[in-house]
């Protein structure tokens, strides 16, 4: 798998500032998943806006499009009722921010139209996109594709033997049947993961008796060969498994586990069960998931067992067929339905008799949009009063957006355990508290934005609650004090209830309670809670008003405590001898008391951004702590406690732009260090660091009696694959650094650098930036693997030699001697190209066939533009303070182009036509006082924007600016008299002055 991820990484660039999307395709079950999901996690370090989204089969695009606004903005949004109003709300919300996003087992090209914008990628700059699918025409539009293929024989027998043995490779008397296990398997890794964790802890009679029947197979057929494990499965674990494949991937599997345990499943168990023979994962999130191929198995299964008939099934996951059911004569078989809340489901609940559906143990109902007609068509109130639909087994009832005028009275709810009414219209007068009375076995109420909810209702009927759910409540000013009573209680989650200011008293006595969520709240106190003796975790993100808190109460059992951008000004008195992770970001926390040294489970202290002044010596006791992060501690001087040094399993350490001026011996356990912008610290000596994979090191220093630093060190770092150095007192770099074969991206900010070595040959990321480097050519032909360069600020630089063919990036700033470029022809993957402030280049040679980007600026002398060619596919061109450009050829056919800056170009007469330039929404024309006229038909334009172009007099046709929506014009005198013409009085309408 390493082999694949570095080369989507050097596919995707793993620093490029440049929006990259990638997609893998191939067949099921040869790891896309597994290989996407290695890609997100490697990238996610870089992004706080971040978003997985997968299961598309079986959600609706509208519901995708919430989950990734949702997801991103980690706020809960109104729902989208239609694919174009997602699309609107996508576009207008996540424009500007750059995200990684993930999207698994992605089915229909339609779906990535409506979730990225394929062609023209609605993110920022920057953004990542992940695509795995299985059919390659989903990703027509997606120029980075990755073909994932079977893997090799070596690797198979790997992995095999790590689920059927748990080790890298077989006993060796189960060697001659574990290759023939491979070699049945096909070499697919979801196939190696099932039949390995199938046949472990097995005799070898069983595994010869197995080998046997899966020989029998076509090898092709790898769907056969996975039902031997499914099929061996005890009734009760085939259960859990069918419901997880028809209904519940992506759902909280501590929410669902309370209707199997209830169905008597032993869920506790067989979960166990299907997780070790590999059937189903649980996410770190408590997600539940499987694999696509398993889930359609499943589904196989249950129609086969139905004789393909819905009404015969045990479960019915498709709109169509639960309608199907609903007209048809004896469905008692049916467990498990999902179906719409439409006239056809009215129908039903008018005709049908109370027995029908009778084994129904979980029901979901996806309402559909209703006009005032549809709603005065439902029943009346007091029908519903009438008639019962009693569903004497039903466990878990899901109805999202829950319609006021249908009464909770239609359901027998005295087995129901679960009731999910998110995003419903129902108030704290609903009539249907009353009628919930009944449930005395609910174990899970989610009220998620259910925004028309002031208070919550009385609980004490629900004294077996175990987990309440309301985020999103945005008007919610009051828990009900009744909320004591549930003694049961272990999840309470208020995150995003805005209003709510007060907790109830009450609450001290939730002594069951392990997590509570109160996240972008409004409380300003979360008061000594002595009877919560087993919470676990407490979030408070965001609570802005909260100043004060006591965790008396829970002072033994808390191990999550987060804090962040909150008004707490100190640590709670207490020693937290459970705390295993603590974030204090952007609090007003000043400093932490010795007494932090009792906290001996904590790993990750996090306290970026806040008034700290000094780290306590009392931080080296902490002797499991893996990860501190104190960036942004403008106010943290002075030296880092020696007794750091102490911490074994220290990885990452963050310590950017505070006042610190020594770094001590750091562990030798270091994996990632950031120092920048630290103007005041020594040069550390970081010789031991040998397991180092991530080094930021700035040594830029305001002392003006600091010599160079000594960096010998650097090339013993065999482990770097990320360096990035800053010091304007190096004259010199170590000999050795190529000898960091690891590394694959270097950033060197090296004023007073006079040589530049030779460098590491796997680098797909470099830039340099050095005033005086003495050299006046640079050769990186050796850099085969380079993606992305960046050169700036090199005085003395004439030339760049060696430029290779993977380049696709190239910037190349301040380079006031550079005379020539090479002939860029041969960079067939250059995408973007970037050279400002050049004033003795002439000329840019070359056809760049790849080109999306050209930024030219301030390149005083330059006369030539790349070959017209090169503009074919061009998105987005500017070009500003080339003062001899007389001419732009090529732009005739650039149907691509979406973004055109010409400015301070005083040669220039003539832009060429842009008809064809369907996708053009801004042209801005700064300084241009020579050009006369603007040629062709700008249907797409929505900004012009026309600033010192004092000839210019006409458009060739304004009648073609129908979505113009912005015209800022200044100082064009000509223009100005031609826009007063009839012809022009559309646009006269959207103009707006720039001063």
């Amino acid at each position: 798998m390493d082999n694949h991820v570095d080369e989507i990484m050097e596919l995707i660039g793993e620093q490029t500032t440049e929006t990259k999307i990638v997609g893998i395709h191939g067949m099921g079950g040869v790891g896309k998943t597994t290989l996407a999901t290695i890609i997100y996690n490697k990238l996610l370090v870089d992004f706080t806006n971040c978003c997985f989204l997968s299961n598309f089969k079986d959600t609706k695009i509208e519901i995708l499009q919430n989950q990734l606004i949702s997801g991103i903005l980690k706020e809960t949004c109104l729902p989208i009722r239609h694919r174009a109003e997602g699309i609107t709300e996508i576009k207008k919300r996540l424009s500007f921010r750059k995200v990684i996003l993930l999207l698994d087992d992605v089915v229909q090209k339609a779906q990535l139209d409506a979730l990225v914008g394929m062609g023209k990628c609605w993110f920022g700059k920057g953004s990542k996109v992940i695509i795995t699918t299985r059919n390659k025409e989903v990703l027509k539009d997606v120029e980075l594709k990755y073909e994932l293929t079977e893997m090799d024989f070596d690797h198979s027998l790997q992995l095999f033997s790590k689920h059927a043995f748990r080790e890298d490779h077989p006993p060796a008397e189960y060697v001659p049947l574990s290759e023939k296990a491979v070699k049945i398997c096909g070499h697919l890794p979801l196939a190696l993961e099932i039949i390995g964790s199938f046949l472990a802890r097995n005799d070898k009679k069983f595994w010869e008796t197995t080998l046997e029947k899966l020989e029998t197979i076509p090898d092709e057929n790898v769907e056969e060969k996975l039902k031997i494990s499914i099929e061996a499965l005890l009734p009760r674990a085939k259960e859990i498994f069918l419901d997880v494949c028809c209904f519940f991937i992506g759902y909280d599997v501590r929410i669902v586990s309370h209707m199997w345990e209830s169905c008597g499943f032993s869920p506790d168990y067989y979960l166990g069960v299907l997780q070790r023979t590999s059937l189903i994962k649980i996410t770190e999130r408590n997600r539940l998931w499987m694999h696509d191929l398993l889930r359609d198995l499943g589904r196989d299964f249950v129609c086969q067992n139905g004789n393909f008939k819905p009404e015969k099934q045990s479960r019915v996951w498709d709109h169509e067929q639960a309608n199907d059911v609903l007209i048809a004569k004896g469905k008692k078989k049916v467990e498990a339905i999902r179906l719409k809340f439409d006239h056809q489901f009215q129908d039903f609940i008018e005709k049908e008799e109370s027995e029908t559906l009778s084994n129904l143990r979980f029901l979901q109902v996806d309402c559909v949009d209703l006009d005032e007609n549809n709603v005065q068509h439902f029943p009346s109130t007091n029908w519903f009063q009438r008639n019962l639909l009693i569903l004497p087994k039903l466990r878990f009832l899901s109805w999202h957006e829950f319609p006021l005028f249908f009464q909770l009275t239609a359901f027998f709810l005295m087995k129901l355990v679960i009731l999910d009414l998110s995003r419903s219209e129902i108030t704290n007068d609903w009539e249907g508290w009353n009628h919930l009375k009944m449930a005395k076995n609910l174990k899970v109420l989610n009220l998620t934005e259910c925004r028309n909810l002031r208070r919550t209702p009385d609980f004490s009927a629900h004294e077996n609650l175990v987990q309440l759910i309301l985020r999103g409540c945005k008007e919610l000013v009051q828990v009900d004090r009744s909320i004591g009573k549930l003694k049961h209680l272990v999840l309470l989650n208020l995150e995003d209830c805005e209003k709510l200011r007060t907790l109830p008293d009450e609450m001290e006595e939730l002594e069951a309670l392990i997590e509570l969520l109160v996240d972008w709240t409004s409380i300003t106190k979360i008061p000594e809670w002595k009877g919560m003796k087993k919470l676990e975790t407490l979030s408070a993100v965001a609570c802005k008003s909260l100043s004060i808190c006591n965790f008396a109460g829970c002072l033994t059992s808390l191990l999550n405590l987060r804090l962040e951008d909150t008004e707490i000004t100190e640590l709670p008195f207490g020693n937290f001898g459970s705390l295993v992770e603590l974030d204090l970001t952007r609090s007003n926390i000043k400093d932490l008391p010795n007494s932090i040294e009792k906290m001996k489970n904590l790993r990750v202290l996090r306290m970026s951004y806040t008034r700290l002044e000094k780290l306590p010596s009392a931080l080296g006791m902490l002797e499991k702590l893996e990860e501190i992060d104190a960036s942004g501690c403008g106010n943290l001087c002075g030296e880092i406690p020696s007794e750091i040094g102490r911490l074994s399993f220290l990885r990452i350490l963050r310590l950017t732009s505070t006042g610190i001026s020594n770094i001590p011996k750091l562990p030798k356990s270091m994996t990632n260090l950031d120092l920048k912008y630290n103007p005041h610290m020594r040069c550390p000596d970081l010789s031991n660091l040998l397991n180092l994979r991530v080094l930021e090191l700035d040594l830029r220093s305001r002392s003006l009696f600091l010599g160079a630093p000594t960096l010998n060190w650097i090339g013993g770092l065999r482990k770097l694959e990320s360096l990035l150095l800053c010091c304007d007192r190096l004259a010199t770099l170590p000999s050795d650094l190529n000898l960091l074969s690891k590394l694959r991206k270097l950033v060197l900010i090296v004023d007073k650098l006079e040589c530049l070595p030779m460098l590491p040959q796997n680098l797909s990321y470099f830039r340099i930036q050095g005033h005086r480097l003495m050299e006046k050519s640079i050769d990186v032909s050796y850099l085969e693997k380079l993606s992305e360069l960046h050169v700036s600020y090199c005085k003395q630089l004439t030339e760049i030699q060696g430029l290779g063919g993977n380049l696709k990036r190239l910037h190349l700033d301040h380079l006031p001697s550079l005379v020539e470029l090479p002939n860029l022809t041969n960079l067939k993957k250059l995408r973007v190209l970037l050279i400002s402030g050049c004033p003795k280049l002439v000329e840019v040679r070359g056809q760049l066939e790849s080109l999306k980007e050209l930024h030219l600026m301030y390149c005083e002398s330059l006369e030539k533009l790349p070959d017209p060619l090169s503009f074919k596919y061009i998105e987005k061109l500017d070009i500003y303070g080339c003062c001899e450009l007389k001419e732009i050829q090529g732009l005739e056919d650039s149907e691509n182009l979406s973004f055109l800056r010409l400015g301070d170009l005083p040669l220039l007469e003539k832009l060429p036509n842009l008809t064809n330039s369907k996708e053009l929404k801004q042209l801005s024309l700064v300084l241009c006082p020579r050009l006369v006229e603007i040629q062709g038909r700008l249907e797409s334009l929505k900004l012009l924007h026309i600033d010192c172009c004092r000839s210019l007099g006409k458009l060739s046709d304004p009648s073609s600016f129908k979505k113009l929506i912005l015209l800022e014009i200044d100082e064009c005198e000509k223009f100005e008299e031609t826009l007063e013409s009839d012809e022009y009085s559309d646009l006269r309408n959207v103009r707006r002055d720039i001063n």
